[in-house]
């Protein structure tokens, strides 16, 4: 193993990497960042607008102290609530070694929701986990949108909801609680930092996850998803915020996109590994620049395989992405890649049950109804509703992948387009409930146990046949989770350990006691939803 004074990956000076750059744009951890972030996304236009002189102006011990004052000039400005300072999170140690071992999320098999923007709300995980599915990702939420929010807890229905100016942001309930992960979109340490440590103070999700792949101009705008790609350091910095801000339970996860060469994207993954934060790795097996119509590359992923089993000994799991529709190419999927867990987006999308071992089930007669009535019973926004019923598939095979085959008594051609028309022209809850012939005053006198009960169920079955954990063996990754809590340990239980009597009092307070009764209230409806 090598000595731990090499265990973190060296930075080098070219391109935006050179600290002068860093500094300039924002790339670094800190204030530069939040005003960089605040200005908006850095193009490589302006890496290009920085030439000589303003590198060696920026470099001088002048030129630096100028910068300096201004940049705290206009962050004293900004005046961000939920931002830490760096000192607070920057210097991080390994927690990894005080997690439970395992960790509640097992991200070693199965087949897992990937994130998505506008269908991968709630009533779409739900009926995910009611068909299979072992994980369900959120859609990507910016970290600036979790900052600040409000968290409610409905007692009646369980529903947590994290509402800001008056508007849901994220949405989960407590039946989801060990199979959710809430993925965000960050360019920033320090909001990275306060938006997890705003999300992970109740406990609602198993595991929150980096968005280092989304090639939308929505997510790479801000220097968020894949355009991380390009600047590693900050991803790694990013990371390193996240894993400090949660709890050792909650764990920490990226999703990447494959570079162009095997270099580019071993030296990467590498990269990620040796921050010591991850408990899962993610790999769309596309790149940037290539669009869904394209095959994907699954004979990639073995490049980010081999770095794993060099880095970890194996231990850390990897997820494949990419063309898989359903669980039978799925598991066609995990032969030919040797991983044994399948991460499905458009599969899902067009059908949430893509993920039931024995086929997918019929849209109209099943799927769509039943989406219909979770959303009603969650009180999900209509926009989003219609959004995720009209993604699904109308078709004789209720799936968009080219090799299926049409279901049994499935509507016939002319019966699907009336169920597309119908649902394009419906403008209220009610409308939907018509076209599938759901009774929404039922719904509404229904309880949410009921209306859970085939996830439940779902979910029951799925822990009965989970298999044995296997036994703990010491790993490359042990050897590197135990370096870094000797070199850190003594320097943190000092910090937190004069600190903790004070954060607990504080935590009593008037603040304190809303947040007490609102877990409270959460706790009190999981233990009667299970009992």
């Amino acid at each position: 193993m090598a000595p731990v004074a090499n265990l973190s990956p060296s930075r080098t000076t070219s391109g935006s990497d050179h600290p002068a750059k860093r500094q300039k744009l924002g790339l670094t951890t800190g204030n530069d960042a939040i005003t960089t972030s605040n200005k908006g996304a850095v193009t490589e236009k302006e890496l290009a607008a920085l030439d000589d002189d303003e590198l060696a102006n920026a470099s001088s011990t002048d030129g630096k102290k100028k910068k300096d004052e201004e940049r705290a000039a206009r962050s004293a400005a900004l005046e961000i609530p939920g931002v830490v300072p760096e000192s607070e999170w920057a210097d991080l140690p390994s927690v990894l070694n005080a997690r439970p071992k395992p960790p509640r999320v097992d991200f070693r098999t199965g087949l897992f929701l990937a994130p998505m923007v506008r269908s991968g709300h709630l009533p779409t995980r739900l009926l995910s986990l009611q068909y299979g599915a072992d994980l369900v990702w959120g859609p990507e939420i910016v970290d600036r949108a979790i900052m600040g929010c409000e968290r409610v807890v409905n007692e009646t229905t369980g529903i947590v909801a994290f509402i800001k100016d008056d508007k849901e942001v994220f949405t989960t309930h407590p039946i989801e609680k060990s199979r959710v992960i809430f993925q965000l979109g960050s360019a920033n340490p320090q909001w990275a930092y306060a938006a997890i440590k705003r999300l992970t103070a109740h406990d609602d999700v198993a595991g929150v996850d980096l968005n280092c792949g989304c090639p939308k101009p929505f997510s790479t705008i801000g220097g968020m998803g894949a355009h991380l790609l390009s600047t590693p350091d900050l991803l790694c910095d990013v990371l390193r915020a996240m894993r400090r801000a949660a709890p050792p339970h909650v764990t920490v996860s990226c999703k990447i996109r494959l570079l162009p060469t095997k270099e580019a994207t071993q030296a990467l993954v590498r990269q990620i590994i040796r921050t010591g934060c991850i408990e899962n790795l993610t790999v769309h097996c596309r790149t940037k620049e290539m669009r869904p119509r394209e095959a994907a590359l699954p004979n990639r992923l073995q490049e980010v395989a081999e770095v794993v089993a060099e880095e970890t000994g194996g231990a850390l799991p990897l997820c494949c992405n990419g063309d898989a529709w359903d669980a039978k190419e799925a598991q066609s999927l995990m032969q030919l890649t040797g991983v044994k867990s399948i991460m499905i987006a458009r599969g899902a999308e067009a059908n949430p049950s893509c993920f039931h071992p024995d086929g997918v089930r019929s849209i109209t007669a099943e799927v769509a109804p039943q989406m219909v009535r979770y959303a009603a019973a969650v009180e999900n926004a209509f926009p989003n509703t219609k959004f995720c019923l009209s993604q699904l598939a109308y078709k004789s095979t209720s799936s968009f992948n080219p090799k299926a085959k049409p279901l049994k008594n499935s509507p016939n051609k002319r019966e699907m387009i009336n169920f597309r028309e119908a649902l394009a022209k419906s403008k209220s809850d009610e409308d939907l409930a018509l076209v599938f012939g759901v009774d929404l005053d039922q719904v509404k006198n229904t309880s949410m146990a009921d209306i859970l009960r085939p996830v439940k169920e779902a979910l029951e079955k799925k822990q009965i046949a989970r298999p044995a954990e296997e036994p703990a063996s010491t790993t490359k990754r042990d050897a590197i989770d135990i370096a870094h809590v000797q070199a850190a340990s003594a320097k943190e239980s000092i910090r937190h350990t004069e600190n903790d009597t004070e954060r607990s009092a504080e935590a009593l307070g008037a603040e304190g006691s809303h947040r007490t009764l609102e877990h409270s209230a959460a706790a009190r409806w999981t233990e009667a939803f299970w009992s």
